[in-house]
């Protein structure tokens, strides 16, 4: 796809402006976790889904776990830097995938046990680092320059999912759609001067996709109301009973 040492070379020839798109994606990628967690706590549901935790935590935990790739091979301030910033997102997408165990067991399987349902997020996150490695080892993407792009739009669509099932702005952001707008151009502003794939149609027509899609869940969350029509009639059944 490229030649990791050619685009390390390319990345030295433009130091400032992609130190530039570096930093912007990451103070971005941090507000996106922080607002999911502190979410998460306020309103007792789980905010980032699991499929998109389990798929964060792999690709950071991989890319943490080629230490000697990034410090001795490579020896390059741009894989150094990414190493200190996904060794801090690794926790962040540990308790992330701890809230979906928390606030989501009665959301998605309430007629298993906590431990049945616990064994199940851990078999499912292991089965999705599998998964995750066939996936990336077919790539050829040595540097993570795709899985990043991809890992920084995976959970819009999820955002979607999780709307149509709750019927509410329950755990939704726009500041968190909008952040993964701003993650993906960042990157792209990066990459694009150091391969011509990051110029091409394909790329070009997955960042024009997912810079729409995160706008259009906006637009449906929106349309929604805090809190679930159902959450509302149990809770005032609820409050009924207890005036009883």
């Amino acid at each position: 796809m490229y030649d990791a040492r050619a685009a390390l070379l390319a990345i030295d020839q433009h130091t400032a402006t992609i130190m530039a798109c570096l930093l912007v994606t990451v103070i971005f990628a941090f507000l996106y976790f922080f607002i999911a967690l502190r979410m998460a706590i306020k309103q007792q549901v789980y905010v980032v889904p699991f499929i998109g935790s389990a798929v964060f935590l792999w690709h950071d935990f991989s890319f943490v776990l080629m230490y000697d790739q990034w410090f001795h091979v490579y020896d390059h301030w741009w894989v150094k830097m990414w190493w200190f910033a996904l060794s801090g997102t690794v926790i962040l997408e540990l308790v992330m995938l701890y809230q979906v165990y928390r606030y989501g067991h009665k959301e998605l399987w309430p007629n298993l046990s906590k431990p049945a349902y616990g064994a199940m997020i851990v078999l499912g996150t292991l089965g999705i680092g599998l998964l995750w490695a066939l996936v990336k080892t077919s790539l050829g993407d040595e540097l993570f320059f795709i899985t990043f792009a991809i890992t920084a739009s995976f959970s819009v669509p999820f955002h979607t999912a999780l709307m149509s099932r709750r019927q509410s702005r329950a755990g939704q952001s726009a500041l968190m759609e909008l952040s993964t707008i701003v993650m993906l151009w960042s990157l792209t502003g990066a990459f694009m001067q150091i391969d011509a794939f990051f110029r091409s149609p394909v790329y070009l027509g997955f960042v024009a996709t997912f810079t729409v899609w995160p706008l259009v869940n906006i637009w449906l969350m929106r349309r929604l109301p805090p809190v679930a029509a159902t959450s509302r009639a149990r809770d005032g059944i609820s409050a009924g009973m207890a005036t009883v």
